[in-house]
């Protein structure tokens, strides 16, 4: 049985990691470059210059699969309590 606490944990991960991989899809496509030292937007929506770029959209798709993969687990728990 998934508690109200479950399902309160399952939605702040799906949306905590889908805005951050949304986030960076944006950055990306606007060519922003994060990196230390840079002010917090830049740093939420860059990607990183020391890091190449298939490790970039590696982490892109992993906050995506993370937040993706936690909102089916919402959506299975809300579904399942009304049955």
């Amino acid at each position: 049985m998934v508690t109200p606490l479950d399902r309160l944990s399952y939605a702040l991960v799906a949306v905590l990691f889908t805005t951050l991989g949304v986030l960076k899809v944006y950055g990306w496509k606007k060519g922003v470059i994060g990196g230390s030292g840079r002010p917090t937007t830049c740093r939420l929506l860059g990607r990183c210059p020391s890091w190449s770029k298939q490790f970039n959209i590696f982490m892109i798709i992993l906050f995506l699969g993370i937040g993706i993969v936690h909102l089916g687990l919402l959506l299975e728990a809300l579904v399942r309590r009304g049955n």
